[in-house]
């Protein structure tokens, strides 16, 4: 093992840079590091007796500069070391890791130091990456993760939890560095971390659901990673309790978003009824709309009904995140009451812009002002988002066992899907349930339950085109309610009135990608039977127009049957212009092409199966051992119908075999000796001519037309198989 440059350069460095100059040049010290894994990660045994006592002298020496830089008075410098330290441990592995014990109580001692938020959060990714490379080891875990660990987890909570910071800057990253730690380290370690989990629980609490009522600002990913370590806690229980905690911190979820609904839905009375025994609270009207802080326990104080809608929507993504994270141990999931809950959030209608308060679809409770109503309007599709992602969450964690549910999970989206469809959000999250249901319940739809699906194909087919750049207007979408005149042919498909646009969108690609994923299944999961002629024609245009291959495929190995059992025409020439160098559309515009070998290849083959099967034949028939085997023996008789079968005792010689095929008597009639047939390449051939090719067990010095074999064999290498029984005649 030849000793690298980079660590002597890497000692040199630090030693004659002085501290303060370390951060600027930590990237290219970090490159240094990660050339240096032989020397750090080998032990000195290994190496050559030359390259042994240099390299344990300099891997010696950097690990006392970084233990001195650790330890020192200069910020920059510790900087600089705990960055140096997680390098090196996950370069060196185990040969660093058993003798860190030192730079782990270093590292704990900077968390208590008024050092700045970069150096603690970095502290607190080293530690956690030390003590998850630890894991494996049981020495090192005695030696190093259990008598240091609970004092980490203090220290990060006493970072956390400092009131005047949380009043004055609000929270930073520091927070989601330390949530995210825990979240790795629980499973590891739950007897650890069991009597700190009230603490946590406190310290996660205000970033759950957060609210525009709060007095700071909660980024997402410190909200996504408050959530996920508020979910991984339930595994810190006692031993076969994790399960349980689980099932009722989930039971408990759904009742507090109840409860959130009933304050939040005050301006509406619900014609909701509860499947799973859930009574409403009673709810006082004459108050301004406000919500939790009821108990020790509870979330935040939040007032206003936007508020409300934000608290709403955060306990709902919370429970969607109970299906998310895995559990320790098999829990119950008490389907029957999320499935409940989550139909009550969207069973809320919407009020169109044009209806009046008499006419509107949902009734209103005279009490509330109309300030209010309009700000439940407004945050309603956030709620249906929220359950709909809800309902995604179920289908994944399910899997094929969600087939129960979408029946019940279509019928509420096709219902609900009006009243949030102009949200780009809900169309996201809606085009990917819809897809799931149709891959599991689409086949058995009826009449009725694909006309349900009418606004969602109009929405999708809309989505497409305004994000594909060759479109300049929507107006195709606006023909999908007229009914064709005419004949109907695949050149219609590309007939749409063109416009001049009236608004520009943002294209969203998420938003395009669900629609893309979606646009196929209403062609290969759904009865084309059930569907109008004019929504397979919206369908196949979007396709077309939007070069989506998956759809055009659906569309052509899913055929329209008109009225009158005709089918209409198929767009496959559209797709064979627009992908002819794909594979999958090759295979299905040639499905049956004979593989026909050459003649060197048939004669080889023909050789190897005709030996295998004289060994086959002495075994089947030891009587026949004296039947000749050779080309000049009796020939076998030729039966003038071309459809008879020639009877062979056992599996006999490729060569004595006839490869005759059914032809039919229109096609060639049954005259061996009629006039010439056309070849594939345009050429005219001789029937007795082709025969020399045709028939290859006839010995070339006998037969006449062995000559011109091989200039015939290209010439009709098609029509071999269909002239064999043809060249038989002529042969006689």
């Amino acid at each position: 093992m030849s000793l690298p440059p980079e660590l002597r350069v890497l000692c040199f460095k630090l030693s004659s840079t002085a501290p303060s100059d370390l951060p600027r040049l930590t990237p290219t010290l970090l490159r240094h590091v990660s050339c240096c894994q032989a020397p750090l990660s080998s032990p000195a045994g290994n190496a050559t007796q030359a390259d042994a006592s240099a390299s344990s002298v300099l891997v010696h020496k950097l690990k006392t500069q970084l233990s001195t830089l650790l330890n020192g008075k200069s910020p920059e410098g510790r900087f600089a070391a705990v960055v140096l330290i997680k390098a090196v441990v996950e370069v060196g592995g185990w040969e660093i890791l058993h003798g860190v014990e030192s730079w782990v109580r270093g590292l704990l001692s900077i968390l208590g130091k008024p050092d700045a938020a970069a150096v603690k959060e970095l502290c607190v990714m080293t530690l956690t990456k030390i003590y998850s490379m630890t894991q494996q080891y049981q020495t090192l875990i005695r030696e190093i993760t259990t008598p240091t660990l609970p004092t980490f987890v203090t220290s990060c909570l006493n970072l956390i939890s400092t009131p005047s910071k949380k009043v004055s800057r609000g929270p930073t990253s520091l927070e989601e560095a330390v949530f995210q730690s825990f979240a790795m380290l629980v499973p590891r370690h739950t007897a650890i971390f069991r009597p700190f989990v009230s603490q946590i629980r406190v310290a996660i609490r205000p970033f759950l659901a957060p609210t525009s009522s709060d007095t700071f600002f909660t980024s997402s990913s410190l909200r996504d990673s408050a959530r996920r370590l508020a979910v991984i806690l339930h595994q810190t229980a006692a031993k076969n309790t994790s399960g349980e905690e689980w099932g009722k911190a989930v039971r408990g979820l759904i009742k507090d978003i109840h409860t959130t609904a009933d304050h939040v839905f005050r301006a509406v009375v619900e014609d909701w009824e509860s499947s799973a025994g859930y009574i409403g609270e009673a709810v006082d009207v004459n108050q301004e709309l406000h919500g939790g802080s009821a108990t020790s326990e509870d979330l935040p104080l939040w007032i206003g009904i936007h508020a409300g809608v934000e608290r709403l929507t955060g306990r709902l993504e919370l429970l969607a995140e109970y299906l998310k994270v895995e559990t320790a141990a098999p829990v119950a999931v008490p389907l029957g009451s999320i499935m409940d809950m989550a139909t009550r959030m969207l069973s809320i209608a919407i009020p169109s812009p044009s209806s009046s308060a008499a006419k509107s679809e949902a009734r209103l409770h005279p009490a509330i002002d109309r300030d209010e109503r309009d700000g439940l309007w407004v945050g309603m599709p956030q709620i249906y988002v929220a359950a709909l992602q809800l309902v995604d969450a179920i289908s994944i964690r399910l899997e094929d066992n969600f087939l129960p549910l979408a029946q019940e999970s279509f019928d509420q989206l096709a219902w609900v899907f009006k009243y949030g469809k102009h949200s780009p959000e809900f169309r996201l999250i809606a085009y990917v349930v819809t897809a799931k249901i149709l891959f599991y319940v689409g086949q058995s739809f009826n009449q009725l339950q694909c006309d349900k699906l009418t606004g969602i194909y109009q929405a999708c087919c809309q989505d497409l085109q305004e994000a594909h750049p060759n479109f300049i207007d929507i107006a195709a979408v606006d023909d999908a309610g007229s009914k064709p005149q005419g004949n109907y042919n695949a050149e219609a498909f590309l007939r749409s009135r063109v416009t001049v646009p009236t608004e520009h969108r943002i294209a969203d690609p998420a938003l395009n990608d669900a629609a893309r994923d979606l646009l196929p299944l209403f062609l290969s999961h759904l009865p084309q039977q059930y569907l109008k002629l004019a929504t397979r024609s919206l369908v196949d245009r979007t396709s077309i127009l939007t070069h989506n291959k998956d759809a055009m495929l659906a569309s052509v190995l899913n055929p329209m049957f008109a009225n009158n059992g005709a089918a209409l025409p198929s767009i496959l020439p559209h797709l064979s212009r627009e992908f002819g160098h794909d594979a999958i559309v090759e295979i299905l515009l040639r499905p049956r092409m004979p593989l026909v070998p050459s003649t060197a290849t048939r004669t080889i083959a023909n050789e190897a199966v005709g030996e295998e099967s004289e060994d086959e034949d002495m075994e089947l028939n030891p009587e026949s051992t004296s039947i000749p085997n050779n080309n000049t023996s009796t020939p076998t008789p030729i039966h003038q119908d071309p459809f008879a079968v020639v009877p062979q005792p056992g599996f006999g010689s490729a060569t004595e075999i006839p490869q005759h095929t059914l032809l039919h008597h229109s096609t060639f009639g049954t005259d061996s000796s009629s006039g010439a047939i056309p070849s594939m390449n345009g050429n005219f051939l001789g029937a007795k001519e082709s025969s020399g090719v045709s028939q290859p067990h006839y010995d070339q010095a006998d037969d006449p037309m062995a000559q011109d074999s091989d200039d015939s064999d290209d010439e009709s290498v098609h029509l071999t198989m269909q002239l064999d029984s043809e060249s038989e005649d002529g042969a006689e």
